[in-house]
């Protein structure tokens, strides 16, 4: 699948420059979340993390407490095409690589996940991705409860968990994370902390940091620095 192959291998800077190059009137009116988000997130220069890159589970998210009808009309005014619709959002298609979901946040919603969705409407970045153009990302706070959150709704062990190896690689390359879990609303917290203390006792939990940060190979200290940085953000 020649066509295919772009959307496994481009950069999640690069995604995020296409979307928001073909968005842009409307940036003002979402926030960027989803997995990509995590690699924008990394910037410990002490810590190397494999550069995460844009595969078929690994949509760029635009949350929205607008609604997304509205934004529709506008998106395709902007030439893009509505590609899939689900319980969750809907999904376009920006350019023959670059598809994101745009997501409703329902503030009203008690369910967890929504919840951390709707806290990472409130606790964003900016983020410049061209001269002239910035978006706002959501925080590490936000997206290590969203990462937790989708975890404990899946039924994979946590050693098989592609939301658990992203969680480990923002704890470990993002210098500012615990002073910034620390400020997090009671309410976020709550979503990720038992989840990470947990994990941080798993016996499998070297193993599972190993895979995360391949340095953690050859640097047997880096494994135990990570695992109590992830007690700390826990506490």
């Amino acid at each position: 699948m020649i066509g295919a192959q772009p959307v496994a291998i481009l950069p999640a800077r690069a995604r995020l420059s296409l979307v928001a190059a073909a968005i842009e009137p409307i940036l003002n009116r979402v926030v960027l979340a989803g997995p990509p988000v995590i690699g924008l997130l990394l910037n410990d220069p002490a810590v190397r993390v494999p550069q995460l890159t844009f595969a078929a589970d690994s949509i760029l998210q635009l949350l929205s407490t607008s609604m997304v009808d509205r934004l529709a009309v506008d998106l395709q005014k902007l030439g893009l095409t509505r590609v899939g619709r689900s319980a969750n959002g809907d999904r376009w298609r920006a350019a023959d690589d670059a598809s994101f979901d745009l997501i409703q946040v329902r503030a009203d919603d008690g369910d967890s996940e929504q919840i951390c969705l709707e806290y990472a409407t409130l606790l964003t970045l900016p983020l410049a991705v061209a001269d002239h153009i910035t978006v706002r990302i959501a925080g590490a706070p936000a997206m290590l409860a969203l990462e937790c959150a989708a975890f404990e709704k899946s039924s994979v062990s946590a050693l098989d968990s592609a939301e658990l190896e992203r969680a480990i690689q923002l704890i470990a390359g993002r210098g500012e994370i615990e002073k910034e879990c620390a400020a997090a609303p009671q309410e976020l917290r709550a979503v990720f902390a038992l989840t990470l203390e947990r994990v941080a006792n798993n016996d499998s939990v070297q193993l599972m940091i190993q895979r995360a940060i391949p340095d953690a190979i050859v640097i047997p200290s880096l494994a135990a620095r990570v695992r109590a940085r992830m007690l700390r953000v826990a506490c």
